[in-house]
């Protein structure tokens, strides 16, 4: 009974099929867990700053490191706010039949991400 359940998925495009849909959603997992990925690399950063400062007696913390760790959970949470924009865009796309690229849209979170990893790496040779 379960299985008949699963063979009859009602489509509401008439050319869409089950395995767009599950594309889509397999997309958008890839996006959250490379999210959470950064979110948990940013909290790892932020952590062995304090854990190298315990370690130092030193009585301040350091600052420059734990922003690091910050910008990395921000990135990371922008990682999942863009996936989830990809798969809400796709979603209707694939019931309209109608598939629009993303170039503009791709090319100005590849900048995002990449301005910001320069902007660390300055930060860090400067530190």
């Amino acid at each position: 009974m379960a299985i008949a359940a699963w063979t009859k998925l009602k489509m509401e495009s008439k050319n869409a099929r089950p395995s767009d849909y599950l594309a889509n959603e397999r997309t958008f997992l890839a996006w959250i867990r490379t999210g959470i990925a950064l979110i948990a690399f940013g909290f790892v950063i932020a952590k062995f700053a304090i854990f190298l400062d315990i370690l130092k007696n030193s009585s301040s913390l350091g600052a420059g490191t734990v922003v690091y760790g910050e910008v990395m959970i921000i990135l990371g949470a922008l990682t999942i706010a863009y996936g989830t924009y990809n798969y809400l865009v796709a979603e209707k796309q694939i019931e309209s039949d109608e598939y629009k690229p993303k170039r503009k849209v791709n090319v100005i979170f590849s900048i995002l991400v990449i301005a910001i990893v320069v902007a660390m790496s300055f930060l860090l040779l400067k530190v």
